[in-house]
């Protein structure tokens, strides 16, 4: 997978297709196929994660955890074998808040590790 030599936090939505279609194709054994072509895809993509020129919405991590989540919780079905971005935006999207909180909540436990750290046991 192309996108594994550099943390996600440096990912672009040329990366992100690549995962997209490495996991599909892993977790479905179907090619993937984005949502109204690679072209469009890469625009929504560009609208979370940011581009050179514009910051996104959501960032790379936020991103990535919310394709995970998204692909660990759809279950394929005859008529609906696989899903893109653009479906998991439109159909998953809200998913997205609890991603978001539970990234909030994370990064709360690590500053408060982090200040107990600095203030040391025998403070207390």
């Amino acid at each position: 997978m192309p996108t594994t030599d550099k943390p996600v936090s440096k990912w672009n939505t040329r990366d992100f297709q690549a995962y997209l279609k490495a996991e599909h194709e892993r977790l479905y054994g179907i090619p993937y196929v984005p949502m109204r072509g690679w072209k469009a895809e890469a625009g929504m993509l560009g609208s979370w994660v940011g581009t050179k020129q514009k910051p996104g919405e959501y960032g790379p991590e936020v991103t990535k955890r919310f394709i995970d989540l998204c692909f660990a919780e759809y279950r394929p079905t005859a008529e609906w074998p696989g899903v893109n971005f653009g479906w998991m935006k439109t159909y998953m999207g809200t998913k997205i808040q609890r991603v978001a909180a539970e990234i909030r909540d994370e990064e709360a436990a690590q500053q408060r590790r982090e200040q107990q750290a600095e203030i040391g046991d025998d403070f207390y």
